[in-house]
């Protein structure tokens, strides 16, 4: 009986992973493509430093995503898992895993503390915020998570017990504890948190201030685009962090095939909600900015122009040739 319940539930977590994971990557590189198009797009996003985060946390959601998931879905709906025939990808899809996580919340971390400095009543902290300061802290930043990220390059081995994953003890328990923990979850939800709200009390008084109303309007939708998102990274990180939590707290009978398929649901679960974070960013704009849906219908009906001009432009080609060839024949 037990046997048959745990058979029943590892199939429905089957599923739902393959499935789930497959919507989120589709949906998830659709929302990021839309989000680089409109944030690129419009000088004033270009000219701002909260935009600069939001473009490189969607071009980094786009590569984990990209590496991510599409081999997940490969082992779940072949038995086809990469990181077992190839040790060489074995390491680089961790490193890359790994390093863009960090540097997607090490962006978003940014983008809050940079809302907080910009709606500031005090001068010399608004004085703070500028593009230089976001060029030297994004850059800096990938610099030290790609050296951090090094790290697995050295730590991560194949083996047939359990595949691709850490064996050293030592960095095994480091990782749990501090960097799957801390710096891959409390830490940039602490910090995302306590400057989104700080900047959300700012913007309520940002009527106050003498600001040019452009700017007064373009700090208010970045405002409330940045704490909807770091609600949303709350909500889809904590799952796994408190799930890690419990893993490592309790030790399970290799016997009692039920509570290990309940763990496996579970975890596909709290891994479908971690990636759906770097998938949901555009759709969450949408939701909560009326002008952020304006500035996306409007680059859309440029992109359709455009390529309605590009196909018309193509068939006029096609067809003068033609015309040409026709010519010489009647001649």
């Amino acid at each position: 009986m037990s046997s048959s319940v745990a058979t029943t539930i590892l199939f429905v977590s089957k599923e739902f992973a393959l499935y789930g994971y497959f919507i989120i990557l589709i949906s998830g590189i659709i929302g990021n493509i839309g989000n680089i198009l409109v944030f690129t797009y419009y000088k004033i996003f270009r000219r701002n430093q909260c935009a600069f985060y939001l473009i490189v946390e969607t071009i980094t959601d786009c590569c984990l995503l990209l590496v991510a998931l599409p081999f997940r879905i490969s082992e779940l709906a072949f038995a086809l898992d990469l990181t077992r025939a190839s040790l060489i990808w074995c390491k680089l899809k961790a490193m890359i895993s790994y390093t863009s996580t960090l540097i997607t919340f090490s962006a978003i971390c940014f983008a809050a503390i940079d809302q907080y400095l910009s709606t500031n009543y005090h001068p010399w902290l608004r004085q703070l915020s500028t593009l230089k300061l976001a060029h030297r802290l994004t850059y800096s930043s990938i610099i030290i998570w790609v050296v951090y990220g090094s790290m697995f390059l050295i730590f991560f081995e194949i083996q047939s017990t359990a595949g691709c994953t850490i064996y050293n003890v030592d960095f095994a328990r480091y990782f749990s504890f501090f960097h799957y923990i801390m710096l891959n979850g409390m830490i940039p939800i602490l910090v995302s948190s306590i400057f989104s709200l700080l900047a959300y009390l700012n913007v309520r008084r940002i009527v106050q201030m003498r600001m040019i109303v452009v700017r007064r309007k373009l700090d208010k939708q970045l405002t409330a685009m940045v704490l909807t998102k770091v609600v949303f990274l709350v909500c889809t990180i904590l799952p796994s962090i408190i799930f890690r939590i419990y893993i490592l707290n309790v030790t399970v009978d290799p016997n009692d095939t039920v509570r290990i398929a309940i763990h496996q649901l579970v975890s596909n679960i709290a891994y479908a909600l971690f990636y759906i974070n770097p998938a949901c960013t555009f759709y969450l704009f949408l939701l909560v900015s009326p002008r952020f849906r304006r500035q996306v219908k409007y680059t859309y009906t440029l992109i359709k122009n455009f390529s309605r001009r590009y196909c018309r432009t193509q068939r006029q080609n096609q067809i003068a040739p033609n015309f040409e060839e026709r010519s010489d024949l009647d001649q």
